[in-house]
């Protein structure tokens, strides 16, 4: 007798699927890091070119911190953006649209000929990664592993951009790091438009049941027992058919109680994804290390790649144990490490002397080590398992929306709190990190091992509870 689908454990076709759609992540992390080696080359070359094409734009600071600022702009808009994308096309389809705009984008800013050309790519390219996001298609066994490959391949494109920062930041070469991301999500594009199939789960919610099944079926593979799991699917829909579907000011005015609580849990996770400092840490890395080892800039990016690296160590170790130490669990740790890498990084800092140095690296390591292995990980696959289908589309726009504007505010803000905290600036992080290690103890409901569908019944059933021992009172 074949294993019921639901309990199917890894499967080729669906990895396979699942590591296509996570290729965003990489060109999400690309574009993160693409601006931090090749900085002074852009904005501040000395040498002229006779050709259309510049050898490179200058600007001020200020003007260069908001292009950086204008990719989390982006963000904004495609987080937003995935509460009709998503509805209206599929996961699939909204992927596709997100590769488009990664390849667009890239391809404006490498070929920019002023800033004002530049700062448009960087929009582009950032509204491709408010669209990026986590799929449908895991079983719960599977389900940590596929969701942290995001966050996997974001790390990785942090890395790779950083090593090959190293070696093309140079006039014109600088503008190829742009071509390389155009080409990666042509490949993305391809690979999603020929190999992959459309989320049964969103085709059970557009009464496309036929091919709801057929697609189950091939991610589960041709002799597992798809039945249980499909009737699950039914199931579900049925309920959420008796409810209409929340939209984005439905949340706001709090007209369904259960999604506006998940949805405020969506949105501090996918804040703390952002806002415990990891801005700093990736963006102005190079800069803010340059400045703490008294203008040693190869120490400073010595020490970026090394965190990069570290980065996709955690990452790694996410996906083989999500399961076991669980959502909650790498939060906790995640938090808890990322405070007392900040307490390390101010002391070594601040008292800058021959004893603090190593201080100072170990944090930062430690810091880029225990961010990756919770905060830069779970936010990004909590949304499907917090919030029932109703509401999963305006609750992730609403979260997504709410990464990326922290996002904004946190890397526009930087060199101006910097600015006036030099060596204490991470102390603003030390208080931040420690409330979300308080949050996720107190506060963060644990979804590991559930079905997707059951997370809405538990919540419900506790609910009707609290509600009948309203009455009995």
């Amino acid at each position: 007798m074949s294993k019921p689908s639901h309990q199917q454990g890894f499967t080729l076709y669906s990895t396979t699927c699942a590591l296509i759609a996570a290729i965003s992540g990489f060109n999400v992390g690309w574009h993160i890091g693409v601006v931090n080696m090749p900085m002074a080359i852009i904005t501040s070359c000395t040498t002229t070119s006779s050709s259309a094409i510049p050898d490179c734009l200058p600007m001020t600071d200020y003007i260069w911190g908001l292009t950086v600022g204008f990719y989390a702009l982006g963000g904004i808009v495609g987080g937003m953006g995935t509460m009709y994308t998503n509805v209206w096309f599929g996961r699939r389809a909204n992927l596709l649209i997100c590769s488009g705009f990664f390849a667009v984008g890239s391809i404006l800013t490498a070929l920019a000929v002023n800033v004002a050309m530049y700062a448009i790519g960087r929009v582009v390219v950032g509204i491709g990664a408010g669209l990026a996001g986590a799929s449908e298609i895991s079983t719960k066994q599977t389900r940590g592993a596929h969701g942290s490959f995001f966050e996997f391949f974001l790390n990785l494109g942090i890395l790779i951009t950083q090593i090959c920062g190293l070696y093309m930041s140079s006039v014109p070469t600088w503008r190829y790091l742009w071509v390389i991301s155009a080409v990666v999500s042509i490949f993305q594009f391809v690979a999603l438009y020929f190999v992959t199939v459309e989320c049964p789960r969103r085709l059970c919610a557009n009464k496309n049941y036929d091919a709801a099944r057929a697609n189950l079926q091939k991610l589960r593979g041709a002799g597992c027992d798809i039945e249980e799991e499909f009737n699950m699917l039914l199931e579900a829909r049925k309920q959420d058919e008796q409810r209409p579907q929340v939209s984005i000011w439905d949340v706001l005015r709090g007209r369904d109680r259960k999604v506006l609580i998940a949805t405020i849990h969506v949105c501090i996770l996918l804040a703390y994804n952002q806002i415990g400092g990891i801005g700093p840490m990736s963006v102005y890395s190079v800069s803010f290390f340059t400045s703490i080892f008294k203008g040693d800039t190869h120490m400073a990016t010595t020490l970026s790649l090394a965190c990069s690296a570290a980065n996709i160590v955690a990452t790694a170790i996410a996906v083989v144990l999500m399961n076991k130490v669980g959502r909650k669990g790498f939060m906790m740790l995640s938090c808890a490490g990322m405070t007392i890498a900040c307490i390390g990084i101010v002391i070594g800092s601040s008292i800058q002397n021959d004893h603090t140095g190593p201080l100072v690296i170990f944090s930062a390591i430690f810091f880029l080590f225990t961010y990756s292995c919770g905060c830069g990980v779970v936010p990004w696959m909590i949304a499907p398992e917090l919030l029932p289908l109703r509401g999963l589309a305006a609750g992730s726009a609403l979260g997504n929306g709410t990464n990326w504007l922290v996002n904004f505010v946190e890397n526009t803000l930087w060199p101006l709190i910097y600015n006036k905290l030099q060596n204490y600036s991470f102390i603003l992080f030390i208080v931040i990190n420690l409330v979300g290690f308080l949050y996720s103890w107190i506060c963060f409901e644990e979804t590991t091992g559930k079905e997707l569908d059951q997370v809405e019944n538990d919540t419900e059933k506790v609910e009707h509870e609290h509600v009948e021992d309203a009455k009995f009172a």
